[in-house]
């Protein structure tokens, strides 16, 4: 399963662009794999170190546990593996949105899942560190933890077990299992750096819990986020009483945590210099650069992935988040899987990113132009597919959504547009002129092009041409992509008026939720001939917590 040897000499002896350069950058240079919601093999993971330490690559961090499967031998809680390893379904999305999510073993029938051993770790770990690479293991605490629960329930609030993602932070005996889960963690893993997770803890069930009202008193915090910042603290002071340095995701982020504490920031850069700020270790991974479980091609003509476009270009540009500050460590790339099946899909989304990112960790702002870098980034996945990895074939990249290459002239452009319902604050694009100034929106819908609005009844515009004329269409592009809760609208009305006071609709569509794999786009609107100054286009998303996005209203 391994490259063939001669071809990885051939791979050891050079980097992305050249020779490898005498002194790297940065510490960090990261690759992370999820290996929760989908299992891998160690033989598997092994391949990749050999990929990845070839490039410059030297931290290879493992999404050891989350609620898709817990991955890795606890000899003291053996219920981990034996219950909360396996779950009743294999897809990711047909198994979460099932309801009831139900954990196995091993034995069940349709029984999907698995988990490493302590020696397959710590083979891996000995394997990993002849090439250069540091294994870095994360324990995510204390949301994602549904599978812990699944196995040992006494550690969920009062022991309300059945769809609670979070661990009781305030039972002395959910401490006592963490921290001896770590314990037995940082004997398999050498390791300067743990990660103990600590993002998107939903917090709900500790606002029900005695447990958790009880310790809120005692320490006079006035609410979840502060019970969350102490219990992060304590998790990472044990680390660093062991000797180690915590990492935690930017979730974690609070005052006073100890020293060495390292924030890993994904929730985008502009908290960077807040982190430094506060004395933190940093290493980059915003999710704008730095996902690659997003598309990097041509959603409609790539394998499914969630909904957003991030082709090398645009993870190449992290050079844009780097800050001037001693405490910045590295960058990493993370490939999250809940919808990366297989070992051929893994390398597809890794591989070319992943060189991207080496080459921005050894060569920081000195990395050379995008386009000089692509040109040997073709290359290099020509000669990764030749040595059996299955790497996106970059030569061939289709590229940006066609629309957005060319400004639209339509008579809409430059007008005034007032906004009866608010588009939400962080999807504005450019503000009140996004809608007619003739841009049209990439395959991402966060590329600042898309305007955002949630909820019910959420679109509601009003677009004064500055005097009356006559017109013939009014159309725009709505998105849907379901992995991110955006759908076309539920209801669409398109009205006209010559005085902005009393208007006469002139077209409606209503239309249920219909569901999509791939990422969708359909354009809407009204076609006659009429004349008006003012047109008002009113629009409901099917849910309160569903998103529309549209990019532009083409007026002809």
């Amino acid at each position: 399963m391994h490259i063939k040897r001669t071809f990885l000499a051939l791979l050891l002896a050079v980097s992305v662009i050249g020779i490898k350069a005498q002194t790297n950058a940065y510490e960090w240079r990261g690759c992370m794999l999820d290996v929760s919601r989908h299992f891998f093999s160690a033989d598997f993971l092994k391949k990749q170190v050999d990929v990845l330490s070839a490039y410059g690559i030297n931290r290879f961090h493992l999404h050891l546990v989350d609620a898709g499967g817990w991955r890795l031998e606890i000899k003291q809680y053996p219920r981990l593996t034996e219950v909360g390893a396996w779950r009743t379904k294999q897809g990711w999305e047909e198994w979460w949105e099932a309801g009831d999510r139900q954990y196995a073993s091993a034995s069940t029938a349709g029984a999907y899942g698995g988990f490493y051993t302590q020696a397959q770790m710590r083979e891996l770990v000995a394997y990993a560190a002849e090439r250069g690479v540091e294994i870095v293991p994360e324990i995510e605490m204390p949301g994602h933890s549904a599978e812990v629960m699944a196995a040992y329930p006494e550690l969920a609030c009062n022991g309300n077990y059945h769809g609670q993602s979070d661990l009781c932070v305030s039972n002395p005996a959910t401490i006592e299992f963490l921290q001896n889960v770590l314990r037995e963690v940082m004997d398999i893993f050498p390791s300067a750096y743990i990660h103990i997770g600590g993002d998107e803890a939903d917090m709900v069930e500790w606002s029900k819990c005695s447990l958790c009202s009880a310790e809120k008193e005692r320490l006079g915090l006035k609410n979840n986020k502060e019970l969350q910042d102490h219990f992060i603290r304590r998790m990472m002071q044990y680390v660093v009483d062991q000797g180690r340095k915590p990492i935690g995701w930017d979730d974690a982020l609070c005052d006073n945590l100890p020293k060495g504490s390292v924030i890993m920031l994904w929730r985008g850069a502009d908290k960077a210099r807040e982190i430094v700020e506060k004395g933190y270790d940093l290493i980059l991974t915003p999710s704008n650069y730095c996902y690659l479980d997003y598309y990097q091609d041509c959603p409609p003509c790539e394998p499914y992935a969630f909904g957003t476009y991030l082709p090398i270009e645009q993870t190449y540009r992290l050079t844009e988040a780097l800050i001037p500050s001693n405490h910045l460590l590295g960058v990493q790339g993370n490939l999250w899987t809940e919808l990366i099946e297989t070992p051929e899909h893994v390398e597809y989304m890794l591989y070319p990113r992943m060189l991207a990112i080496a080459e921005i960790g050894q060569k920081g702002i000195e990395a050379p132009a995008f386009n000089i870098f692509r040109e040997q980034a073709v290359r290099e996945a020509n000669r990764l597919r030749e040595a059996g990895v299955n790497a996106f074939n970059l030569g061939h990249e289709k590229g940006h959504r066609p629309e957005s290459k060319i400004n639209v002239q339509h008579r809409g452009i430059g007008a005034k547009v007032e906004y009866i319902k608010p588009m939400h604050p962080a999807y504005s694009a450019a503000g009140e002129t996004s809608l007619v100034d003739g841009k049209r929106g990439d395959w991402n819908h966060n590329d600042h092009r898309w305007q955002g609005f949630s909820g019910d009844s959420c679109l509601d515009i009003i677009i004064d041409l500055q005097h009356k004329q006559r017109i013939s269409s009014v159309k725009m592009d709505f998105m849907q992509s379901d992995v991110a809760w955006i759908y076309l609208p539920k209801h669409l009305t398109i009205s006209f008026s010559k005085d902005g006071k009393k208007f006469t609709e002139v077209w409606n569509r209503t239309q249920e939720k219909i569901h999509h794999r791939q990422l969708w786009f359909e354009n809407w609107g009204w076609d006659g001939r009429q004349r008006t100054r003012y047109i008002r286009i009113q629009g409901s998303a099917t849910s309160p917590d569903d998103w529309l996005f549209l990019d532009e209203v083409v007026i002809n």
